[in-house]
């Protein structure tokens, strides 16, 4: 995205709140049909920003060319924001979140957006820039497509990278019309995994990796892949774009952020990528603006960028750590080119830019560069997606068969593996075996698994069914990749958590869900006889504090691993009992419910006692809201709701209630201006008594 104009920085909003353990109620479009988050150890998420505009400007200012102002038309009150004279499509309405947002946080932003009056229909974008030593990056939060003069409500997570300042704002993708901003709700969360499980580096017997952004080495993400990985994949800071965005410019300083925490986490890094034909600047392919063309100069000219380009990052990483193969620099292999295959093409080779100026020699450049750069120690592969399928596996197996012919040093090959439930592990396997008769290494470079089966399927979260059938299709991934361990150099899961998958929403494809627990795609690989069962209890729930003011949030990197066998199991937790009532004959129980309300959103808690006289290894409370209220987010169970009703059911951790036992969760949840309690409350069919 171009830069922006200067706006003022260092505004502090005066609607920035930093209550501690308040929660903020973010509505979802319509009722919510399926399971809302997995039960998350965590308390209360705590509101960051919130902005009505029904007193003035609630901390906004103007983004690049843009005015503000209020308006007497709100989404739910007497007033809103009004942003006018954009002249370019990122020029909108900002708020400064340096003081309130900390870097691993997961925040849930939700906003009201619509054009004025006759302004016809908008893309629209909520988007957040991070500045970091003076470098800003863009990152788009959700794309609202098609706003018009009716109110659109929006809900969006994110998790911040560092940053030294950072703003929230309201842009578009193209059109610079005005528009309107009302009631933003912000609120954040810090999750704890629970690190009593084994890891999974454990269980294989393949060095175990995971892709990884800056946000993830901190906070609870770091936590969580320092238990379970014994390497790491930057997943965007080291392409072409990142490292060299312009010309004899080198920008070193995130990736560099991503090593130094491998190193301090005893963890290998393998590189990515050398050569690709996204995320490659346009400058690699002009000459004083214009496209290069396929003259000998202009060749000269592209094979010289690309060398330069390989040898600033192998001499960097070479002059910062030490010499490849030393104990002090964790690179062990690099992609070299990525997805250069084609199967349409009858070469069965992309038809890039590079294949353009250059023809197809520049694979075997690029390879030989790389080996008088970075040397024998680091290992240089080729990496694509779809090798699984036999028509892209014909000319990618050509390919690095015709190279190594060439004596082209490749000593790898990757297979990317984003895959979805159901998709052949035979003819996966099948794709193995046909490089295992080739003089090289393989390596599982960016595996995933969608929860969807195909483009007609949608959804907020996964079936429960779902989720348990991706646990075992990991299974039997694992198993498969287990018999031809000896081939593989590392297998890379393509993410932490699913809440950062870069598909779609609810594809939930990854090992540990967006509140950093195990699901039964991690019981797959690590103890598949636990797929659908209750997993080992965690540790005490610790709660992001409320974030407070100060300068600039300090960031802290971190990570570790490495295989074994055979998972210890630790037994079913208890709730612990709080003195209640005697326990009586029969099933009976007693719930509290308490409120927080403000507007139109409140925070609910429920404590539900269990009187009966047997222990409950499984638990659903069920109860009907008499005023229109809607569940928004939950926790420390899975909450659904249906019309009026709303049915919670136990966290795989807390599904015991000894008699006498009480259990506490809660929710945040909107109304329509009013907000009348349940009356009548049932436990597992029986009705509760109401505290």
């Amino acid at each position: 995205m171009p830069s922006v104009r200067p706006v003022p920085a260092g505004l502090r909003p005066a609607a920035v709140v930093a209550a501690a353990l308040v929660t903020v109620a973010l509505v979802l479009a319509g009722a919510l049909a399926g399971p809302l988050a997995a039960p998350a150890r965590a308390l209360s998420p705590a509101v960051v920003v919130t902005s009505d505009f029904e007193a003035g400007l609630d901390g906004w200012q103007a983004r690049g060319a843009a005015s503000v102002s209020t308006t007497a038309v709100g989404a739910r009150g007497t007033g809103s924001l009004l942003v006018q004279d954009r002249v370019d499509p990122w020029d909108g309405a900002l708020i400064p979140v340096t003081e309130v947002f900390e870097p691993g946080t997961t925040y849930t932003v939700g906003l009201w957006l619509r054009l004025p009056d006759g302004a016809g229909s908008a893309d629209l974008r909520v988007s957040v820039q991070r500045d970091v030593d003076g470098v800003a990056s863009y990152e788009t939060l959700t794309t609202v497509e098609g706003v018009t003069s009716q109110w659109r409500q929006v809900t969006a997570t994110y998790t911040p990278g560092p940053f030294d300042t950072a703003s929230l704002y309201v842009e578009s993708v193209s059109s610079p019309a005005d528009l309107m901003v009302d009631d933003v709700l912000v609120s954040g969360i810090r999750y704890t995994p629970d690190l009593s499980v084994t890891p999974v580096s454990d269980e294989v017997s393949v060095p175990f990796g995971i892709a990884v952004e800056p946000q993830d080495v901190l906070g609870g993400r770091g936590d969580l892949l320092a238990h379970h990985a014994e390497q790491i994949t930057p997943g965007n800071q080291m392409k072409p774009e990142s490292i060299q965005p312009t010309e004899g410019t080198f920008t070193f300083g995130a990736a560099d952020g991503l090593v130094d925490w491998a190193i301090e986490h005893d963890m290998r890094v393998y590189g990515h990528t050398l050569l690709w034909h996204q995320q490659t600047p346009a400058w690699f392919f002009q000459r004083d603006g214009a496209a290069l063309t396929t003259s000998s100069a202009d060749q000269a000219l592209l094979r010289e960028r690309l060398r330069t380009h390989i040898e600033a990052i192998a001499d960097h990483y070479r002059e910062t750590y030490g010499e490849y193969g030393t104990a002090g620099n964790p690179i062990f292999a690099f992609d070299v080119v990525n997805e250069v295959i084609d199967e349409n093409q009858s070469d069965g080779l992309r038809r890039s830019e590079w294949y353009r100026v250059l023809g197809p020699s520049y694979i075997a450049d690029a390879f030989r560069y790389a080996r008088a750069a970075f040397g024998p120690e680091v290992l240089l592969f080729i990496n694509d997606y779809n090798s699984e399928y036999p028509d892209k596996r014909a000319p990618y197996l050509r390919l690095v068969t015709d190279l190594l012919a060439q004596g082209v040093p490749v000593d790898g090959v990757g297979h990317q593996l984003h895959v979805e439930v159901g998709r052949s592990i035979p003819m996966i396997e099948d794709t193995i075996e046909a490089f295992e008769a080739l003089p090289v290494r393989q390596a599982v470079t960016e595996l995933d698994v969608s929860a969807y089966r195909d483009s007609g399927e949608q959804w907020t979260a996964p079936p429960a069914a779902r989720l348990i059938e991706q646990g075992y299709y990991y299974r039997d991934m694992f198993a498969m990749l287990e018999q031809h361990a000896r081939s593989f150099e590392s297998i890379t899961v393509w993410g932490l958590e699913d809440s950062r998958t870069w598909l779609r929403s609810g594809a939930a494809p990854l090992l540990f869900d967006g509140q950093l627990q195990v699901k039964p795609a991690y019981w797959g690989i690590v103890d598949p006889s636990r797929i659908g069962t209750t997993p080992t209890p965690t540790v005490t729930p610790t709660v992001s504090p409320s974030p407070s003011v100060s300068a600039s949030p300090s960031v802290s990197p971190s990570v570790s691993a490495s295989p074994s066998v055979s998972p210890s199991v630790s037994p079913s937790p208890s709730v612990s009992p709080s003195v209640s009532a005697s326990p009586t004959a029969g099933p009976a129980c007693r719930v509290t419910f308490t409120s927080n309300d403000w507007s139109t959103g409140f925070t609910a808690g429920v404590r539900v006692t269990h009187q009966g006289i047997t222990a409950l290894s499984g638990w659903t409370l069920r109860f009907t809201f008499p005023g229109g209220q809607q569940v928004t987010q939950g926790w420390s169970a899975t909450w659904t709701q249906s019309g009026s009703t709303v049915t919670a059911t136990n966290a795989a951790w807390n599904g015991r209630l000894a008699p006498g036992g009480s259990v506490d969760i809660g929710f945040n949840g909107s109304h329509p201006g009013a907000n009348p309690r349940p009356t009548s409350f049932a436990l597992n069919g029986v009705t509760c008594t109401l505290a």
